[in-house]
């Protein structure tokens, strides 16, 4: 069987990339069209890993004449490449010295142990550290505390208890991730696209004033859809002690210094663009987020009984996600592909005439459009994938060029129906009493809200403050 998703990829890749090519009368396009869809055919099926499918643009695009080889390398040492890797190892010093554990347990201890209030408190600290923390790294790590509760509630609604508290980790884990650019890695490809085929630079802060609040709303929506037909009279939890969430009752040095520098970097991807032009110096988020994993490794850390060393050590980062800095690349080097080949523009004129000008009607029918092939494919292949198109039909329709891009991209993380459409969904499904059933019919209404809320918050920031991501 992988031998045939194997070979299907270039296969099917020929033969569209030959019927397409043929039909518009543009055999230039053969190349990159046989690329492209080898790309996404591979990335659907996981044939092979994705990290590895990302490489194939360096032996196909020299190969076939799309880019040379210094071009298409360069892409994968692009400046959003940075941002997340030295976001990745800032998360990597939250989980080395067990400061997003303190962080959890603090949230919990502080939400209540009534059955409501423990749904809200794991929602919650899922979906704060899932702001800093990649979405599957923040499931696994609550997953364990979720089921430590699960034998302390007692009473006949203790299943639907159960598989609602699973379900707000799956879903707290997405909503949380799109509040910041390095929460998931479709921000961080729409940011990188978005100077690359738009020149526009999208900055933390900015990115923030429209994603935070809406994280916000979308787990208060969350939250309430769960609570629906909610039985509290035949629940009860009864949580062993008053620590039963309690943690640790003070951090130690080392978790000071972590919790130090992770503040700099955050007041430093907020006020980067005004510290920047006081000092005169340019202060990316990029830089910022490297001077700040670099303090990890200069700082030393403080633990009783054992030798000085840095907070972060070389050898931390073995547990690095090395495979999606590289995914980052391979989505940068086929964007940049369809763009120098024409094909982006192409698709985007054959897009524009087909009669529908109503901006706002686009805008929806891409939000939907991206919301249900989050479903059933990799969000950041759907996102490189799309971004380039949906931004330049706002730029053929004159409009500004992330109309239709930000949705999309909110759009993208919103997976909640399958367990195999992300990570958190396919954890909190695998050996629990979750059925497909649960999940699909949960995951079909926060869909549908996550859709309007995701609608209605773009089309009044668009209308009222279109200089926001200028």
């Amino acid at each position: 069987m992988s031998t045939l998703k194997i070979l299907l990829g270039p296969t099917l890749g020929w033969l569209l990339a030959f019927l397409m090519s043929q039909a518009l009368g543009k055999p230039d396009l053969f190349p990159i069209v046989l690329s492209a869809v080898w790309m996404l055919v591979w990335w659907i099926t996981q044939a092979v890993p994705m990290p590895v499918t990302a490489l194939l643009p360096l032996i196909l695009f020299p190969s076939f004449g799309v880019l040379d080889l210094k071009t298409t390398a360069a892409a994968y040492g692009h400046e959003v490449v940075f941002l997340f890797f030295g976001g990745f190892l800032l998360a990597l010093a939250l989980e080395k010295h067990q400061l997003h554990t303190a962080i959890a347990h603090w949230i919990l201890s502080r939400t209540g142990r009534q059955p409501k209030r423990l749904l809200l408190g794991f929602s919650l600290a899922t979906a704060f550290l899932s702001m800093w923390i990649s979405n599957t790294a923040t499931t696994m790590m609550m997953l364990p505390m979720a089921l430590s509760v699960f034998p302390h509630v007692r009473g006949s609604w203790a299943p639907q208890f159960r598989k609602r508290l699973l379900l707000a980790l799956a879903y707290a884990s997405s909503i949380g991730g799109i509040a910041t650019l390095i929460g998931t890695p479709p921000n961080a490809v729409l940011r990188g696209l978005s100077e690359q085929n738009a020149g526009i630079q999208l900055g933390f802060f900015n990115w923030m004033s429209l994603g935070l609040p809406l994280s916000a709303v979308l787990l208060l929506a969350m939250y309430l859809l769960l609570q629906f037909r909610w039985k509290s009279q035949e629940l009860d939890v009864e949580l062993p002690g008053s620590h039963f969430f309690g943690g640790q009752s003070r951090l130690s040095k080392t978790q000071v210094r972590v919790v130090g520098i992770f503040s700099l970097t955050i007041l430093g991807w907020m006020l980067g663009p005004w510290l920047g032009s006081w000092l005169g110096i340019p202060m990316s988020d990029s830089t910022v987020a490297i001077c700040g994993a670099m303090l990890l490794f200069l700082i030393p850390a403080q633990e009783h009984g054992k030798s000085p060393s840095s907070i972060l050590e070389w050898k931390d980062t073995h547990n690095l996600a090395w495979g999606v800095i590289l995914l980052f690349g391979g989505g940068f080097a086929l964007a940049k592909g369809l763009e120098s080949s024409g094909f982006i523009l192409l698709l985007s004129d054959m897009l524009l005439q087909l009669g529908i000008g109503n901006p706002w009607i686009l805008m929806g029918i891409f939000t939907v459009a991206a919301l249900f092939l989050t479903e059933f494919m990799s969000n950041v292949a759907l996102v490189t994938l799309l971004l380039p198109i949906v931004i330049a039909a706002a730029k053929g329709l004159e409009l500004h060029p992330l109309f239709f891009a930000i949705p999309v991209t909110l759009a993208s993380s919103m997976a909640f129906m399958f367990p195999m459409a992300t990570p958190p969904n396919a954890i909190v499904f695998s050996g629990s009493e979750l059925t497909i059933k649960d999940m699909a019919t949960a995951g079909f209404w926060l869909n549908a809200l996550a859709c309007c809320i995701i609608l209605l918050a773009c089309g009044l920031v668009f209308y009222f403050f279109p200089g926001l991501f200028s």
